[in-house]
C-alpha cells in the first residue's frame, strides 16, 4: 500500500518564528516542556518541517495545558486562604 508524499509546508518562515516564539515563552512561563519541544521543531525545520510542525503544535498544546494548570492553582489558593483567613478573623470580627 503506497501513499503520496505530503506537500512542503507554504510557510516556513510563520512556523520558524512560531518555534522561536515557543522557545522564549516556554522557558519564561511554562517551564522547560515547551522550550524543548520548540527546540525540536526548529532543529527538524530543514530536515522533516511537517514533523516540525507537528512539535511545535504538540509544545503549544502542553504550553497552554501547563499555563491553564497554574492559573486554576492560584485560583484555588486565593479562594482557599480567602477562606482560611476569613474563618480565622470571624471571631475577632463578631466580637467574641
Amino acid at each position: 500500500m503506497s501513499y503520496q508524499p505530503q506537500a512542503p509546508l507554504k510557510d516556513r518562515g510563520s512556523l520558524q518564528t512560531s518555534a522561536i516564539l515557543l522557545i522564549v515563552v516556554g522557558f519564561l512561563c511554562g517551564g522547560t516542556v515547551p522550550a524543548i519541544f520548540g527546540i525540536i521543531a526548529l532543529v527538524q525545520l530543514d530536515s522533516d518541517p511537517h514533523m516540525a510542525q507537528k512539535m511545535n503544535k504538540v509544545g503549544w498544546i502542553i504550553f497552554w495545558v501547563t499555563f491553564a494548570l497554574i492559573i486554576l492553582f492560584l485560583i484555588v489558593y486565593v479562594v482557599f486562604m480567602v477562606i482560611i483567613f476569613g474563618a480565622a478573623t470571624l471571631p475577632f470580627l463578631m466580637g467574641g
